[in-house]
């Protein structure tokens, strides 16, 4: 049963506490050189055309798009480039054109639309990049009757459901890239996943969502529907060679990378105070998994003002239970790396 929740984007403080996927961005450059080397220039449109599928706020994405146009100049200084920043019509745009406003560096376009349809021409895009998005559903699945994330969903029908939404999502984002990427393109992915033991960096915070949750005692259809419509692949899951044949793409390179935090970096390095750190976590996972509660109390009927109310408790409570639950935290997340060529009719 697909639930009819609207999935909704990043949270407004999104470009100040997301320091982790900028340092995921920041390990992509192996990667970005290495996709710019495979590809043709000469056989690009004028301008050339890269696409960021969940540009969030911009932040992050600015900088990516700064390193391919930095890459592509070294190997042609005369090419113009036109950057399209695609994310979900409920982001928070005004951040995004202020970011860019601001910068200059280069010319960006906005495109509202979800990454999983068409979002451009067929034939149309050079570079397509995507960093730390494709874990979140198109639509959520099920609602999760034990936990609100999956990795500790006990329920071997919901863990299914959640399995084949994941892979149904990943072929159409492959799909879609597909018909919008011109032959001989490149896409540069970053997707947010487990290690080879299953475990995603950050267990423990989601664990105390759920725990902070039953806490500030929501109703039980409140903690139902608070599910996070996320599902994150193993590198087994994101190398998937029948998918990559099916939509003409030719794998270039891949790694799985685990990633340090740098708040916890700071930490080690004595750059912070512990509160600084529990404080820098707190606001960390706050910006991407907000929406999900936030959505869930105002569909069941909660006051704007309710609803602020009790997400102050929420994060007050889960701000006091990291510090007590500190020594169970991975400092790193797990990222799969993936740059794909688009075959030509002729490979």
């Amino acid at each position: 049963m697909t639930t009819r929740s609207t999935i909704l984007g990043m949270d407004k403080s999104y470009n100040l506490n997301s320091s982790p996927q900028l340092a995921a961005v920041e390990a992509s450059i192996p990667f970005i050189r290495e996709a710019i080397d495979v590809f043709d220039i000469s056989s690009s449109s004028n301008p050339l055309i890269i696409a960021d599928f969940g540009s969030a706020q911009g932040l992050n994405s600015m900088y990516a798009m700064k390193m391919i146009i930095e890459h592509l100049k070294k190997k042609d200084e005369r090419c113009q480039i036109l950057v399209i920043h695609n994310d979900l019509p409920t982001n928070d745009w005004i951040s995004l054109f202020e970011v860019l406003n601001k910068d200059k560096s280069y010319y960006g376009l906005a495109n509202g639309r979800s990454f999983y349809e068409q979002c451009l021409p067929i034939n149309s895009i050079s570079i397509g990049y995507s960093s730390t998005a494709i874990h979140w559903f198109s639509s959520k699945p099920c609602n999760l009757s034990d936990h609100c994330s999956f990795e500790f969903a006990q329920d071997s029908k919901e863990r299914d459901l959640f399995k084949h939404q994941a892979l149904f999502d990943y072929a159409l984002f492959l799909e879609q890239r597909s018909r919008e990427l011109i032959p001989g393109g490149v896409l540069i992915l970053i997707i947010l996943g487990t290690d080879n033991y299953g475990s995603t960096g950050y267990d423990e915070q989601k664990n105390l969502l759920y725990k902070c949750a039953q806490l500030i005692k929501l109703t039980s259809k409140e903690l139902l529907d608070y599910t996070l419509p996320m599902y994150l692949r193993s590198y087994s899951e994101c190398i998937d060679y029948e998918l990559f044949n099916r939509y003409s793409f030719k794998l270039i390179k891949s790694e799985c990378i685990s990633v340090q935090m740098p708040f916890f970096k700071q930490y080690q390095n004595e750059k912070i105070t512990l509160d600084e750190l529990i404080r820098s976590i707190t606001l960390f996972t706050r910006s991407w998994s907000e929406s999900a509660l936030k959505q869930s109390l105002l569909n069941n009927g909660r006051s704007e003002e309710e609803t602020e109310q009790l997400l102050i408790e929420f994060w007050t409570t889960y701000e006091r239970e990291a510090k007590e639950h500190l020594y169970k935290y991975d400092s790193s997340l797990k990222f799969t790396y993936l740059v794909l060529k688009k075959k030509y009719k002729y490979d």
